[in-house]
């Protein structure tokens, strides 16, 4: 492992928006050994998604449309997936 237990790194979607994505390891715990690979580990991280940078036209297309507050169900209305291209 690095000196720094965490990970930075950014994501494109399909829509142009960048996302930044920052994981943390917060325990790594020895489980298991195995012949065959070696030692097993448990490892516990947290991680953290924040939005570096976002088009214009994106913009417009949700400017009148609901905010999506966070729930147990996806929206339904006037939302789309978006892929990861990068």
């Amino acid at each position: 492992m690095s000196g720094q237990p965490f990970g930075v790194g950014s994501i494109r979607l399909s829509d142009g928006a960048i996302l930044r994505l920052k994981i943390l390891i917060v325990d790594i715990k020895e489980t298991d050994f195995s012949p065959f690979g070696g030692t097993s580990f448990n490892v516990n991280v947290t991680g953290g998604v924040s939005v570096e940078s976002i088009p214009d036209s994106p913009r417009e297309l949700v400017k009148d449309k609901p905010p999506f507050l966070s729930g147990p169900e996806l929206p339904r209305d006037g939302w789309e997936l978006l892929s990861i291209v990068e």
